[in-house]
């Protein structure tokens, strides 16, 4: 297998609309680290993928056609062989007038050109590499954000590609919204992702190259572990999954470790097309508003703690939405999410076009026939939230303002099996 990487700005211009929080006033009023995109080329046996990081709230789906198109021109990498995956930072460029305040349309006409330059770079610099694994439990970054004794995911897990016993490339995959900084922060900021990758890439050297692809963060965030909202603490959570990184990195397992040099690659993509979800009468969604607007009063007259009244806000903001359906407009009528699955040797990544929880990427994972698995939400595209019939159940912000229908996390989880299968037999040759 060889593998070739490169990174570049994709920060917006100054002022530019942000995206991320309703509660936000205005445009950035500056910049506190730079965005980047992180582009990652693989080949073997005649055949090449491309993975796409960046740092921003979401992809909308014209942007990756437009990336994917483009890359296809400079690369040849087909556009169903090409993987663009957001971190999800509330504090980036907005990508569309549904998620904050609008970003200059230049700036989204030249973004898909960008990142697929970005992919271009990658491929011109290709060198021999082995694919490992390895995965790693992180302790104080994220917790369920309805419920802190609710279930969640905190294990760090990783791809390393090896060249000469050191990883030249490794791209890691964790599941937590990057909410450590708040509505009120005007700063472009990639928020702790950023922090972690350049915390791991000092640690590493400037030679190597890290990824993140963020994880199924739809029900996970920082609310109940940040201890404030400040950029020394987007520091501290960034040293957390980078310390975590670097321990899982100390113990490679896969193809590297196994000393296995047979590595093929596949890739397997489909649109699946999701129910919007049905809304209440007018009237019984205004009951809920009501309702929400009434809780949040009393826990700010008893002088609640600010992660329990933002977990109120959040829910006033849900009722809100569904109002604003149920009177205004219903959702988007055509949900059309894509779900694509690569194999990289005995390695699986796996996107999903929106905000998957935890449980549909654990149910992907446990059924998953490859030797590691890594799920990423926020790929190619956004179709909302997607949360498990569970967590439908127990309502809150999440399933209030979902596009789609209960059960639609569980139909992306069938079709996200039922990919890796086919691409785990073609890479067996079975």
């Amino acid at each position: 297998m060889r593998a070739g990487h490169h990174r570049d700005i994709i920060t917006p211009p100054v002022p530019c609309g942000m995206g991320g929080y309703a509660a936000r006033t205005g445009p950035s009023e500056g910049v506190h680290d730079p965005l980047f995109v992180r582009s990652l080329a693989l080949e073997a046996g005649g055949q090449r993928l491309g993975i796409i990081t960046c740092d921003i709230l979401h992809l909308e789906r014209p942007v990756v056609e437009a990336a994917r198109a483009r890359a296809a021109e400079l690369t040849g990498i087909p556009p169903e062989r090409v993987m663009l995956l957001a971190s999800h930072t509330h504090s980036g460029p907005s990508p569309s007038e549904s998620s904050g305040i609008p970003a200059p349309p230049e700036y989204l006409a030249w973004l898909p050109l960008q990142l697929a330059g970005s992919l271009l770079q990658a491929t011109r610099r290709m060198a021999e590499v082995e694919v490992a694994w390895a995965a790693e439990q992180v302790a104080g970054l994220g917790k369920n954000r309805t419920d802190p004794d609710l279930p969640y995911d905190p294990t760090l897990r990783l791809l390393a590609f090896v060249a000469e016993g050191r990883p030249c490339a490794a791209l890691l995959n964790y599941g937590c919204h990057p909410t450590v900084m708040g509505p009120e922060n005007r700063l472009i900021t990639a928020d702790w992702p950023g922090a972690a990758v350049a915390a791991l890439q000092r640690a590493l050297g400037d030679d190597v190259w890290v990824g993140f692809a963020q994880g199924c963060a739809g029900d996970v965030s920082a609310r109940f572990t940040r201890r404030a909202q400040s950029f020394a603490e987007v520091e501290r959570h960034g040293w957390l999954l980078a310390g975590a990184a670097l321990s899982a990195l100390g113990r490679l397992g896969g193809e590297a470790g196994a000393g296995c040099s047979a590595s093929r690659l596949g890739a397997r993509s489909r649109v699946v097309r999701l129910e919007p979800r049905r809304l209440p009468p007018p009237d019984e969604a205004a009951r809920q508003v009501e309702a929400a607007r009434a809780r949040l009063a009393a826990l700010e007259a008893a002088g609640a703690p600010h992660a329990q009244l933002r977990l109120a806000q959040t829910a006033l903001q849900g009722a809100e939405l569904t109002l604003h359906f149920a009177t205004a407009g219903s959702p988007p009528q055509r949900l059309d999410c894509e779900v694509q699955a690569f194999a990289i040797g005995d390695a699986a990544l796996v996107s999903i076009a929106g905000e998957p929880f935890s449980a549909l990427g654990r149910a992907i994972r446990e059924r998953s026939p490859f030797a590691a698995t890594l799920v990423a939400g926020y790929g190619n595209g956004y179709c909302g939230y997607l949360p498990d019939r569970e967590a439908f159940a127990r309502g809150g912000y999440e399933a209030l303002s979902a596009h789609s229908e209960p059960g639609s996390g569980e139909r992306l989880v069938e079709v996200a099996v039922e990919l890796l299968n086919e691409l785990h037999a073609e890479v067996r040759g079975a």
